[in-house]
Order: C-alpha cells, then structure tokens, then sequence
C-alpha cells in the first residue's frame, strides 16, 4: 500500500508517493503565488490553495494511496464558514500586519509583561487574529455565534478532511493560545487580549486518525519544520537541524519545554500518547527568496551554479540579505545591506557575499540557540541544502558538522515515517532511532573559509531600525 504526503509550502503544494520502504515513487508540485496586498501584507489565496489541496487528494487516490498525511507551513491564520469555504486568504507567517497590532496602546504596554512578551510579536498568529477581530466586525460576530472558525492552516485543512474544529499540538503550540508545557488553553491570554474562547480548536495528537477521504485514512498532521525534525531523526538531545526553503529555520532538540526569547520560539516538535518532544527555533524569513532574487536580477542562472563560487574572493564586499527582516536578533523591520562595491567588483564576488551573508545570519541564529542546546551535528534539507558550497561555508559559519540526507525532501520523509507508526509497521522507537535516515554527505568545518566577519553582522543589524 502506497503512502501519501501532501506538503502545503508557501508558494507551492506538494503530493509525494512513497513504497513501504519510503523510495519516492511519485511528485507532483502545485505552485499557490504569494500576495502583496499592502507594504508588508503578505497572504496567500485560499481558494486557490483549497483547489490544489483537493486536486492532490484526487491525484493520491487516483496513484492507489491507502494513508495520508499532511504538513502545513505554520504561524499563519484563516477564517472559513462551516461549509468549508474561506472567508479571508491566508495571513502568512512572512505578514508583518501584526505591527499595527503590537504598537498599538494598549497592546505596546501588554508585550511588556512576560507572558505576553513572546506573544505579542509581528509574526504571532495572536496578533493575526486580534488584527481580523479589530479589522472584521462582521467576522468576529460570526465567529462567537458559532457560524465561522478561525484558525491555523493546519486547522482549516484538518475541518476539510475532517469536518471538525480541531488542530494538532505542533501547530497549535505555535499560536500563543495554547501552552505547549502543561497542554491546556492559557486562560489568562484570552482575558487579557480580548479573544472570544470560540477561538480554540480542539487539540489532537500527530499521530492521529483524522477521519477519511476518498478512501484514504488520514493519519498524520503536523507542522513543517517539526516534520522535517522528524523527517531528520531529530527527536534526541545533540541534533539540529537547518530546513531551506523560502526561508531558513534552524531547530535544536531541548530536554524540556524552555521558555525562550531573543527572537527564539520554543517549539513542540511532536505529541504522540504520553510522549512529547520539545525544541527551540530560530528563523530567518529569507533565504531560497534570496536566491530567486538574485536568478531574477540575472546575477545568477540556477541555484545550481552556485558550486561555482567555490573558493571566490568576495573582494572586501559585505551583503546582509535581510530582505524580509531578521528575527536573531529581533529586527522585523531590517532590510538589505550592501557595502565594498568598487568598479572591479565582479558578479561572483558579490554573488558569494550575499551566500556568506545568509550563513552568517543563520549563525546569528545557532549562537543563540546554543544557549539552550548544543547541537553536536546539524542536518540540512530544502533546495539550498543541494549546493555543496553552501554546506561547506555553513558548517565553518556554526563550528559543527552539517550532514545532508539523500531524500532532501525530509519534511515529507517525516510524515511518511509518522505514517508507518500510524500503520503499525514501526514503533516510536524506531523513528527515534532514525531507521528512515540515509546520510549521503558530512561537512567538517573549515573545508571553505568565509570571509564575512559574524561580529560585524551583528552590529549592523542590531543597527537596524524600523523607518516611520
């Protein structure tokens, strides 16, 4: 029996088919544009989304799948009605409308108390939300009859397959509504902020049969960057992990629930019966987006050339390629820096220091990280982690070994693994053991030196402030 995974990007959609033995078998991508409504709106259209996700469903059924799971990219809010149909598009996770929100009295003096500090921040689905209930009258009232739901994408698709308000832990832990360490609804977040308590999906585990469609049971939902976690081998202390895609997420295993800060997230990588694995996370809005910049300017023809670069002189030049924000250290507002051109800067110099850029600022983000975990060997997956020079130039960036897997699609690689628990094929044990891993290369610091000083990187981005 076949599974099926169906990966929701950004800016894509993703089915993949894998054999019981989890050898890709079949791929097909839907590619859903990103929006730019207004200066930092950032959203997604959620018909056309709905369309692709049950165009992939068919396709699965069609390519005999028998299990389906799914992962969603995270921190981003719908509203639909109870026939499924959206009422808004999806606010993503790269929106920064939640500054309206957070600078807004009397939220700019509620994020100065602790439990609110890691709460209200621009990226947060609460000030998502507080902004639909502030700018949507009409939505809010519908939402308190019981008429409409809001919610996380991954909330939205699971009413879709399900027909019911639910929401796994790895997406739900994200939204500041419900507390990853004891597992319950913070009471306290709704009272303060305002927030009707129709606004709280049920919460279910990972592993979870969702109910049928088509003929497939659903078994598996869960976060992206978590799924990549798993899809790593990523659940014990000593592992990390850097997914690249439109940006960059770098996640480390913690023993415990750790409240963090600092521009981290601490994040519930997965719920399973009794078992719950916790990590932190850094992230950096743009990365992949900054290789496409760079392929549109013409400056590059494919991420492939990339290998190129090896050993460049970067001729002096420094490039911070925060071209969405930086969250490590927390600067929403941040935005691209270039210093050093000269008349005989040459394309690959500059090419290569906007590379060396986006390492350092991953570095920014592992240098905090190690304040909480340390991390003895760091896995990379996306489509940036298909560049050799990368890794290279990231395992000198973070002093450890950086390791990529043949499949680099792992965040699909851990659904499917979650479905073989799902099946009974495999135990927990098994995929905590990494039976699914297949290392095919490992990176030693020092094989490609950088010539971008991190110090240097940090105080120029702690430099950076919001404009008026």
């Amino acid at each position: 029996m076949s599974l099926g995974v169906i990966d929701v990007g950004t800016t894509n959609v993703k089915l993949i088919i894998y054999d019981e033995e989890l050898n890709q078998r079949y791929l097909e991508t839907i590619n859903v544009p990103m929006l730019f409504p207004s200066s930092y709106y950032v959203e997604q259209d959620a018909n056309a989304l709905r369309s692709a996700f049950n165009r992939l469903i068919s396709t699965a059924k069609e390519k005999g799948v028998k299990y389906l799971g799914i992962s969603t990219y995270r921190a981003s809010i719908i509203t639909w009605d109870r026939s499924g149909n959206p009422l808004t598009n999806i606010i993503t996770w790269l929106d920064r409308r939640g500054l309206e929100i957070i600078n807004k009295f009397p939220y700019s003096i509620m994020r100065r108390l602790p439990l609110l500090g890691s709460i209200l921040i621009p990226t947060s689905p609460v000030a998502q939300i507080l902004w639909l209930l502030g700018n949507r009258q009409d939505l809010a009232q519908r939402i308190r009859k019981g008429e409409a739901f809001i919610g996380t994408l991954s909330s939205y698709l699971a009413y879709l397959v399900s027909n019911r308000y639910i929401n796994d832990a790895s997406n739900e832990a994200l939204t500041g509504l419900w507390h990853p360490g004891n597992l319950r609804r913070i009471d306290l977040v709704y009272e303060l902020l305002g927030i009707p308590r129709e606004v709280g999906p049920e919460v279910i585990d990972n592993v979870h049969e969702l109910g049928e469609v088509d003929g497939m049971k659903v078994g598996v939902l869960i976060a992206d960057q978590q799924a990549a976690m798993v899809g790593e081998g990523c659940l014990s202390v000593g592992c990390g992990k850097v997914t690249n895609g439109t940006g960059s997420f770098m996640d480390a295993v913690v023993d415990e629930f750790k409240l963090v800060g600092g521009g981290l997230l601490p994040l519930l990588i997965l719920k399973y019966g009794g078992n719950v694995f916790y990590g932190v996370e850094g992230f950096l809005p743009a990365t992949g987006s900054v290789i496409d910049w760079l392929v549109r300017l013409g400056l590059l023809s494919s991420p492939q050339e990339l290998d190129g670069l090896a050993h460049v002189d970067t001729q002096g030049i420094v490039v911070i390629p925060a071209l969405a924000g930086v969250n490590v250290p927390p600067r929403p507002c941040a935005r691209g820096l270039i210093d050093g051109l000269t008349l005989s800067t040459t394309r690959e110099a500059f090419v290569r220091a906007v590379i060396e850029g986006i390492v350092q600022l991953i570095g920014l983000i592992f240098d905090k990280i190690k304040i909480y975990s340390r991390a003895s060997v760091v896995r990379v997956d996306g489509g940036l982690s298909r560049s050799t020079l990368f890794l290279r130039l990231l395992a000198t960036a973070l002093g450890t070994i950086v390791e990529r897997q043949r499949d680099v699609e792992t965040t699909a690689r851990g659904v499917a693994a979650l479905l073989k628990v799902f099946k009974g094929d495999w135990s927990l044990n098994d995929v905590i053991k990494g039976v699914h891993v297949n290392v095919e290369l490992r990176v030693e610091p020092g094989e490609e030196r950088l010539s971008l000083n991190r110090d240097i990187v940090k105080r120029i981005i702690e430099g950076m402030r919001c404009r008026a």
